[in-house]
């Protein structure tokens, strides 16, 4: 309408253009702003996380419960302890607290025991749709009369630190002294295998710590099946049916403690499935010596050996032996919830055991931040992390292996190497760990060269300059790569253990003759793309050489 001149009222602003709202748009829900994935997951993570613990703490009488909930450490509770007529106990990564200055009353157990199911044999339960222990202590009469309930939690990315492993297809086992986080590290394995490596997992959950009480499994297993045990002694017995019946690719077991059940797990491992289980001990060595476990890690008999051969290996003439396979590939010892050490082989850790002499391992450590999510970092060593690998083949010719396919690997293997290759100039020899090659031969090869005082043999791969391997060796054991790039040291491969072989590899380790003449462009590519062309050597090993290092080892073989 048109408003008459001189009128008093103002003029009637446009109308917006109308909008178009159609019948589906009623059960369409209100735009929100847009969030990440990772932000809803945190959210949904810390919400459940919440939930779980109200759960946990309705287990406490209301007296006490406010104080707890207040406490500024609540989020890293462990676990609370209540014994009848003493004071409840809070257990913190801080230290114990005292919840309460009044002791503990039989109404204040009888209310927590009403919010858990019924107790098992081994006296332990749990809340359903959550991952909490909670375990009884009873008197004479079978009363209850004390409480330990532990604060279960499925912390996302503990097993960030042994991934590779996880990935790798090998058989686990993880040992620790209770309470370091078995339970939670393989309850995070088992979510890995189902959800990201898409394998059929099975988990024999005898004390519904893994999966959490009730007959819905927690939902921080992934897609993980759960078997529960009815008795605690029968636990051998799933193992084998899980196998028998629900064709698994993976079995997951926590705490093997009997003979029946390392026999069970030997079992299993024989047939072709992957296991991961735990088992207390704070080192493999404790699992050697206890006689129920022994088989876990292949069964230890004691071995008389001849005089000529006790003379050779420098031993006793009756020493301890492995008596078979390991039923595990490799071992984990937890240190802490942030530090561990990785057996690559548990087979050759317990033959070095045995032997009396160090086990090779590699220390792996983790940064915890405060929403309970781990990020997996280097532990610091001596070197930076780097690996080459050098082959040295039957015509002489030399080769670069390395695995990483970056750009930067190529420059500081150039840069590093050129260090190492003067080390010859220097006072201490140049220390080479030899892997299933004779450190006799290889310091043989080095008298006959003059090089004694230049080079030397290791047994002790922390103090090595160097890596010695067949080249067969290298590809049945990939985890030589791994260790030697977390060292920082090169890997020189050789076809065959021979006299000219190892006079080419001590040459070439010793910088005295070069392995590649890659230009600087080839150095600027990927890894994989790098083909270093062959040198002719300064000097090829005469035949005098050669006939006299061979002479010298039969004299010395004959001797």
């Amino acid at each position: 309408m048109m408003r008459a001149l001189g009128s008093p009222f103002p003029p009637t602003p446009p109308p917006h253009p109308a909008q178009i709202r159609r019948p589906t748009d009623r059960f369409t829900p209100t735009p929100s702003p847009p969030s990440s994935p990772a932000s809803r997951w945190d959210r949904h993570r810390r919400h459940r996380e919440r939930s779980e613990l109200e759960l946990f703490l309705d287990l406490v009488p209301t007296r006490m419960r406010g104080e707890l909930a207040r406490h500024s450490e609540i989020g890293d509770l462990i676990e609370v302890v209540m014994d009848l007529g003493r004071k409840p106990i809070a257990r913190f990564p801080s230290g114990d607290w005292c919840v309460s200055h009044h002791p503990v009353e039989a109404h204040d157990l009888g209310h927590a025991i009403d919010k858990v199911g019924d107790f098992s044999d081994d006296n332990r339960s749990g809340i359903d749709h959550s991952l909490h222990r909670i375990s009884a202590i009873r008197n004479r009469k079978l009363q209850i009369i004390g409480l330990t309930c532990r604060v279960g939690r499925a912390v996302s990315g503990s097993a960030e630190m042994i991934r590779d492993l996880i990935e790798g297809g090998g058989s686990i086992l993880v040992i620790g002294h209770p309470g370091v986080g078995k339970t939670t590290l393989i309850r995070e394995i088992a979510r890995i295998l189902a959800d990201e490596c898409m394998k059929r997992v099975v988990i024999i959950d005898t004390s519904n710590e893994i999966g959490g009480d009730g007959d819905v499994p927690h939902s921080g297993i992934g897609r993980a099946r759960r078997m529960q045990v009815q008795n605690v002694n029968m636990q051998h017995d799933v193992m084998i049916e899980a196998v028998e019946n629900h064709m698994p690719e993976t079995i997951i077991i926590d705490e093997i403690g009997t003979e029946l059940e390392a026999l069970a797990a030997s079992t299993i491992a024989q047939r072709g499935v992957q296991l991961v289980g735990t088992a207390h001990g704070m080192t493999i060595e404790n699992i050697i010596k206890n006689p129920s476990l022994q088989i876990l890690v292949g069964g230890i008999e004691s071995v008389t050996l001849g005089d000529e051969e006790a003379r050779k290996r420098k031993v006793q003439k009756t020493i301890l032996e492995r008596k078979g396979p390991s039923t595990f590939t490799c071992a984990v010892e937890m240190i802490s919830r942030t530090e561990c050490r990785v057996h690559h082989r548990l087979d050759a850790t317990v033959d070095a055991i045995l032997a009396g002499k160090s086990p090779l391992f590699e220390v792996r450590q983790i940064d915890a931040t405060d929403d309970h999510s781990l990020t997996p970092t280097i532990a610091p060593q001596r070197h930076s992390t780097m690996e080459s690998a050098i082959n040295i083949d039957e015509d002489n010719k030399c080769e670069s292996e390395p695995d990483v396919d970056d750009t930067e690997y190529d420059s500081r293997l150039n840069k590093d190497w050129s260090i190492c290759r003067s080390v010859i100039k220097r006072k201490s020899p140049l220390c080479v760990y030899t892997y299933k090659i004779v450190e006799a031969d290889l310091l043989q090869v080095a008298k006959v060269m003059g090089l004694e005082d230049v080079i030397d043999a290791t047994d002790d791969i922390g103090m090595a300059d160097a890596i010695l391997a067949s080249s067969l060796e290298l590809k049945q054991n990939p985890w030589i790569r791994s260790v030697a790039k977390f060292h920082h040291l090169p890997v020189f491969v050789i076809k065959s253990n021979t006299m000219a072989q190892l006079v080419k590899a001590v040459r070439v380790i010793l910088g005295m003759e070069s392995f590649g003449s890659s230009s600087s462009s080839s150095l600027n590519r990927f890894a994989t793309d790098v083909e270093i062309e062959d040198d002719a050597p300064q000097r090829k090993p005469s035949l005098e050489e050669i006939d006299a290092l061979e002479v010298r080892v039969l004299f010395s073989v004959s001797f």
